[in-house]
């Protein structure tokens, strides 16, 4: 349990010391995963949805995985910390980032990213849709 806590933490702290900079929030996302020494596995952008536009997940050293989300507005980034509750939704996502770009362009995640965000949501981890 301390492990999980003190990874909540950082991940906050991370999260919180980068909210200001001027940053695109790849930038940001991949400065997340720096500060708080983890890993960025995906930053996927999310079609259709009210509110949020971006979506990304930062990888620690156990079963963690923080996540945080770009409002429509561009302004403000909710984030969260699951477990591996999600790694399916989220292995298809880590997936299509690992491939190369000529990959990428030939095979949609939309509907993945969307399925994401829902269980996120649908577990009380994320705001509304």
């Amino acid at each position: 349990m301390a492990s999980d806590e003190l990874d909540w933490a950082i991940f906050q702290m991370a999260v919180e010391s980068v909210r200001s900079l001027s940053l695109s929030f790849n930038e940001r996302a991949a400065e997340i995963a720096a500060r708080s020494q983890a890993t960025l596995v995906f930053d996927v952008r999310v079609y259709g949805d009210a509110q949020v536009q971006r979506v990304a997940a930062i990888r620690y050293r156990g079963e963690r995985t923080g996540v945080v989300a770009l409002d429509r507005q561009g302004l403000v980034t909710h984030h969260c910390m699951v477990n591996s509750t999600f790694s399916d939704l989220m292995a298809q996502l880590e997936n299509w980032t690992s491939m190369p770009l000529a990959m990428q362009a030939k095979i949609d995640v939309t509907v993945h990213a969307g399925l994401f965000l829902g269980a996120l949501r649908n577990a009380g981890h994320m705001l509304g849709g």
